[in-house]
């Protein structure tokens, strides 16, 4: 029925206002493209099941790139937009990569397809990027942003991803026939910049200093120091928000808000202040 909405709703023509959809992290699959049939690494059972995971670890992985988004996860969001008159389309992107790089590529393709007053669109860390490529918007091309559970101030749920703790990298982990939790969180997770840039802000969180290697407890994997030392340069690229901004955060979900280090371990706070991921 929605898609016929939205199918009926393309018919009918007209000016019909631009939105990009951007997805979350570990929204877009990732893998290499060929001429006839793509080799998707992210997200195929059969080469986590081989232990092909390893693949998207970087630097190495980078020749590995985003191929398109989780329909699952997305399709039903594009459909009700075109269902209300939007010319919606897709943006995927890599979301191992930097935060600021992901927001130049997505400002480049805005710019290239020539739409006027676009609007985006954005989930978790998609909003990152979205507030990167506003932040290279001379000429304020994008009208208006909307963030889905953007983590702007950071989540714990990196740390816990880093740490082969967190629930989706313990599922991902069952599957793969090669390698443990910890064994893929630090052997990849651990690689990524764009996962790295989304730990607690220190301007919110200040009890474990994240951002120092050595605050990290010796018994599970952590992130470089080079990754965790240029976190805030990215982060002070982000466009400040403005009238096109507005946030839709979800609470009332059993959410971790905070942690701290007890006999050389990371403890979790949980509450229902927060989205299931994302603190309010």
């Amino acid at each position: 029925m929605l898609a016929q909405q939205a199918a009926r709703a393309t018919r009918r023509g007209g000016v019909r206002p631009r939105v990009y959809i951007l997805p979350g992290i570990m929204g877009s699959t990732l893998g290499r493209k060929r001429k006839f049939l793509d080799d998707t690494l992210w997200v195929d059972p059969l080469e986590i099941a081989l232990g092909r995971l390893t693949l998207l670890a970087l630097p190495d992985g980078g020749r590995n790139t985003a191929l398109g988004v989780l329909l699952i996860a997305y399709l039903k969001l594009k459909l009700t937009l075109e269902a209300a008159g939007f010319d919606a389309v897709f943006h995927a992107y890599d979301w191992r990569q930097s935060v600021d790089v992901l927001g130049a590529e997505l400002m480049r393709r805005v710019e290239a397809d020539g739409a006027e007053n676009v609007a985006l669109v954005a989930h978790s860390m998609g909003g990152l990027v979205a507030r990167a490529a506003i932040a290279l918007d001379g000429r304020r091309k994008i009208a208006k942003l909307v963030m889905l559970g953007t983590p702007n101030f950071g989540s714990f749920a990196p740390v816990q991803a880093m740490r082969g703790t967190y629930s989706s990298v313990r599922a991902i982990a069952a599957l793969d026939l090669k390698h443990s939790p910890e064994s893929l969180a630090r052997r990849v997770f651990t690689t990524f910049p764009g996962l790295t840039q989304m730990l607690p802000a220190p301007e919110k969180f200040s009890a474990v200093d994240l951002y120092d290697p050595a605050s990290w407890p010796d018994d599970g994997p952590e992130p470089s120091a080079a990754l965790l030392g240029a976190v805030a340069g990215v982060r002070a690229k982000l466009a400040e928000p403005d009238e096109r901004f507005f946030l839709i955060a979800g609470v009332n979900q059993e959410t971790t808000v905070g942690m701290a280090v007890n006999n050389g371990k990371f403890e979790y706070t949980v509450s229902n202040a927060g989205d299931g991921t994302v603190p309010r």
